[in-house]
């Protein structure tokens, strides 16, 4: 199968290099205005164009995946869709509810499929937990706890990543809330706080959520890309060795019956009656790492959606309403009251 890449910054690399690595899929071209794309697809040997228009006039990929910014997302998106081609949307869909349900619409009534690239539901330490949580290991999940605590250096920046959009809460912690409605459930209203005191400017640096889940679950979040800290995701799960890897955990889930830290995947419990004058027990239930390739995983998918032989595992909806309760957080630190997320169904 042939596959485009839209966008070829950060996200379209890791993308290309997934491509390159999978035997089921071939790279057809490369679609991005800058003078390093074009060298990049010379390197490679394969098609490059400055635009998606001019690409589907010479080519037409099976599949097609758009790492474009996000503000761009629905453009480049609806361009393929229209000539019926699926594509895998990096996360977050959209960058804003109107685009992204605008996204959804379009690829349904083009009976077309889309993916959304929250590939951390991919990981194996991700499918374990969800497992584990499913088979009433834990008991009922009380409350849950994530930390992205990481600091940005000064050339991440570039002109898009300091406006609208641009900040953690659409770039990072959007990762942790697909992962908390995929293991705990859909969010029922949220309460949050937010801040730019360190860089200033239109976006956040760091915030601050409380979640209410539809099935009585609590849960906490803090997101900063200012704090110089070991505990996010991308520092401790080892999905991207651009990060040094820590040995520590980000996402804690505590049950009736057990609690389970993250990535670390250690489950405490009750030796025997559940008591807090009782011993814990733990028990390590790590994955084997070496077979861990979530971006792989999700490629895998995005190629059996094409051939028809699977669902996506984060479809549209899921990503339209993952960025739902991002909007909601933004809104609820706005008017500093709760807000329940427009969340759909179908």
């Amino acid at each position: 199968m042939k596959i485009a890449v839209i966008g070829a910054g950060l996200a379209g690399k890791q993308h290309i290099d997934t491509i390159l690595n999978n035997k089921n899929c071939e790279l057809d071209l490369i679609v991005d205005p800058s003078q390093e794309a074009y060298e990049l697809s010379k390197k490679l040997n394969v098609q490059y164009f400055s635009s998606i228009e001019l690409a589907l006039k010479k080519s037409r990929p099976d599949g097609a995946i758009i790492a474009t910014p996000n503000s761009k997302h629905k453009e480049n998106a609806e361009l393929f869709l229209s000539e019926k081609i699926p594509v895998l949307i990096e996360k977050p869909i959209s960058s804003d509810i109107k685009s992204a349900k605008e996204i959804v619409m379009y690829a349904k009534k083009q009976k077309t499929k889309i993916l959304i690239g929250h590939h951390r539901r991919h990981n194996k330490i991700i499918q374990n937990a969800k497992r584990k949580i499913q088979s009433g290991n834990l008991g009922k999940i009380i409350s849950i706890h994530a930390t992205c605590w990481l600091f940005k250096p000064n050339n991440y920046f570039n002109s898009w990543r300091k406006s609208v959009g641009g900040g953690p809460l659409l770039i990072n912690l959007v990762h942790d809330i697909d992962l908390m409605r995929y293991l705990i459930g859909e969010i029922e209203c949220v309460l949050s706080f937010e801040s730019n005191s360190i860089r200033g400017g239109d976006t956040e640096d760091t915030a601050v959520v409380l979640l209410k889940f539809e099935n009585g679950s609590l849960g906490t979040l803090s997101v900063s890309d200012t704090i110089i800290s070991p505990w996010s995701w991308e520092l401790t799960s080892k999905e991207n060795s651009i990060y040094p890897n820590q040995k520590q955990n980000c996402y804690w889930i505590g049950g009736t019956h057990g609690s389970m830290e993250l990535p670390q995947s250690k489950i405490w419990k009750s030796t025997e009656k559940r008591s807090w004058w009782e011993p814990l027990t733990q028990t390590n239930n790590k994955v084997d790492e070496t077979k861990n390739h979530p971006l792989n995983e999700q490629l895998d998918n995005f190629l059996a959606v094409i051939e028809k032989k699977q669902e996506p595992v984060c479809s549209g909806l899921d990503g339209l309403n993952t960025l739902a309760v991002i909007e909601a957080i933004k809104l609820a630190a706005k008017r500093g009251a709760t807000v329940k997320p427009e969340i759909l169904t179908d």
